[in-house]
């Protein structure tokens, strides 16, 4: 019996430190004190900002539509004031949301992005990558994220979002596959 109970303990230890087999990190909750999470409901980019146009909505969904239909990445803009923990909310809304095709990244699984652009903050932009698009580095979307800040930094959110969505479909397609 004793055997059999050191045997159960092992096991629940073993389960907790391996978080149950599974190697990524389930984390998937609102950092303390930053806003909700929004729900995806008919577009890939979420403007809960209130700073974009229809058109700048529309074109960058289609855009992002076709990312993801063609298998190569999911990818979230979502614009939203008052996120404390930006590199934290982006990777837990990431996984929120369960972006990217399911499974190792090593079988083309977890290739999600979430953009999150925060019109209230000094760094107004800030990236989380999936595990699954690991030849998507900072070498590649760093210069997207340089001409894209220029144009938050003025307030102007519809051409930076058009701007961070079209070089993010620009690379991730010389990257990963499908026609530019």
């Amino acid at each position: 019996m004793r055997t059999a109970s050191l045997i159960l303990c092992f096991a629940a230890c073993l389960a907790a430190c391996t978080g149950g087999g599974d190697r990524y990190d389930k984390n998937d909750s609102v950092p303390k004190g930053d806003p909700d999470f929004p729900p995806l409901e008919t577009s890939w980019v979420i403007d809960r900002a209130a700073v974009l146009s229809d058109s700048t909505i529309a074109s960058g969904d289609a855009t992002l539509e076709r990312l993801k239909a063609e298998g190569i990445a999911e990818v979230v803009v979502v614009l939203i004031a008052g996120v404390a923990h930006p590199e934290e909310w982006a990777t837990h809304y990431g996984r929120r949301l369960g972006l990217g095709r399911k499974g190792f990244a090593a079988e083309g699984g977890n290739r999600g992005l979430v953009w999150l652009v925060r019109p209230d903050a000094r760094d107004k932009l800030t990236v989380s990558v999936g595990r699954g698009l690991p030849r998507f580095s900072s070498a590649d979307y760093g210069p997207i994220v340089d001409e894209a800040v220029e144009y938050f930094n003025f307030g102007n959110f519809d051409r930076g979002v058009s701007v961070l969505i079209a070089g993010t479909d620009g690379v991730l397609r010389k990257i990963y596959g499908g026609s530019e």
